[in-house]
Formats: C-alpha cells, structure tokens, sequence
C-alpha cells in the first residue's frame, strides 16, 4: 500500500449534499481517487436500510461501515458480513435501567433483520414516514441489537447523550449524530473501531488514513486517523480536533479536497 491512502467518508452534512444526496462532482471524484489505487470507505452512523440505496453510483469497490461501527455491509453480497451487536438479553437491562432513571423516553431499535421503533418514538418523530425504514425487526429483546435510539422530550440531546454516558459507562457507547436522539452501540463499538477493522482488512497503517466528518459521532474516527478532516459545516467539537478545515457539504467539500490533494499531482 506504499504511497496509496485509505479515506474515510462520513455521509450526511459531509459525503452528501443539502439533499443528502451525491452530486455529481462527488461520483466523479471519487472514481478518479479509485483509479489512482486509493481506497475509499464510507463510514455512516445511517443504517445500511436507508444508506446502501443511496449509493447505487458509487464506484463498487467502496467498502460501507454502517450504525457508528456496528457492522460492515457488502453491496455485492448484499448481506452484513461481520457485526458487532449488543445482545438481546443485554438490549433489555439496558432499556430498563434508562426507563427506571429517565421516564418518558422511547426506543427505536435496529437487528439485522430490520428497524423497529415503539409507538410513542414515532409519535415524537411526527410520524414513521421521517423515519429510517426497512426490513422488520423482531418484537423488542428477542433479536441482538446493532443500535438502540432513545429519544426524550424531558432534555436536550446534548444532556441526554451526557446522562446516557455515565449511566451506562463500560455497558455501552453512546453517541449522537445532531438527528434529534442518542444512539446506542455496543460498549466500544464507534466509528474508529469499524473504520481500524477495515484498515487492517485492506492492509493500511494508520499513518496512511484521512477521514471527513461533521458531527459528534465523527469524532472516535477523526482521533485515530493519521488526519481529520472537518467539513465547514462541521459542530465545534469537529472542528477542534481536526488537521484541516475543508468546504461545506453543500459546496463539495470532500470532492474539492480529494482533487486537490489526490488528483492534481501524480501520485
């Protein structure tokens, strides 16, 4: 892998646009990174349910790391081909000792047959249909968990991810991605730890890794690359560990920064 990179890409507010679609440019650019012998991964907190369909022009060597790190989906196979979930029994404590500490939250949930959400989550969410969907998740605790959503209307996201994290300390990682929830991942399990597996699969040494992201749960992935990169939409918190501050999703900023930096020069 001498003198190729692995890059990382967040997709929304980084890879995709305002429309939380790609542009044109993006596609393009990325087959032209691809061409050179880099390798691209995508590096999402979305469920492959709602991510993979929106990655149909994506050159198809691009390995998807869905759920903050919980598992690798193959576009080829069209199958999770490894995962690393919270089991049922453990999905069930867990909720329980949220209920007992914070009454009114809801739950959504994702296994590896599909999402589910309880009724009252839906309703705060104004409805399935601003939902993720797909698949059919079993009934609650009878499936391992990929990721749990707690929602409140009690606190801000903010508070709620901080009184998560310390009710919860060595039983699971939580994060947010600035969608209005927390999410739930099995204890160590983020976006840095699917990202290093990944590394390690293709042969890369942390020294040839960059990453783009924008939000929260970008940030375990941008601290254990050898360089992050903030969109100019990023939060606060991206931007102050970031290496390289580049444009705003809705300005092509991953495209712009991979031409500059990859295609531009010979390698």
């Amino acid at each position: 892998m001498h003198g190729k990179w692995l890059i990382a890409v967040d997709l929304d507010g980084t890879l995709f646009g305002a429309d939380h679609c790609l542009s044109t440019r993006t596609v393009d650019t990325m087959y032209a990174v691809v061409e050179r012998g880099h390798a691209i991964v995508i590096v999402t907190g979305r469920s492959a349910h709602s991510a993979i369909p929106k990655l149909e022009a994506i050159p198809p060597g691009v390995r998807v790391i869905c759920s903050n790190g919980a598992y690798e989906y193959s576009r080829s196979a069209d199958r999770i081909v490894w995962s690393q979930a919270l089991s049922a029994a453990v999905a069930v404590e867990i909720r329980q000792s949220i209920v007992e500490q914070l009454p009114g939250v809801s739950f959504g949930w994702e296994s590896s047959t599909g999402l589910g959400f309880d009724e009252q989550f839906a309703q705060q969410a104004g409805g399935v249909q601003t939902l993720e969907r797909g698949g059919k998740s079993e009934v609650f605790g009878q499936d391992d968990v990929l990721k749990l959503y707690v929602r409140s209307l009690e606190c801000s996201c903010a508070e709620l991810q901080q009184r998560l994290s310390t009710l919860l300390a060595g039983r699971a990682e939580v994060s947010t991605s600035g969608a209005p929830f927390v999410e739930l991942t099995a204890p160590g399990v983020n976006k840095s730890t699917g990202l290093a597996r990944v590394a390690a699969d293709l042969g890369f040494s942390v020294d040839r890794t960059i990453a783009f992201g924008d939000n929260h749960n970008d940030l375990p992935m941008l601290r254990w690359v050898h360089e992050a990169v903030a969109m100019g939409n990023a939060v606060d918190e991206v931007r102050a560990v970031a290496d390289t501050v580049t444009d705003s999703n809705a300005d092509d900023g991953v495209a712009k920064l991979l031409e500059n930096r990859f295609l531009e020069k010979p390698d």
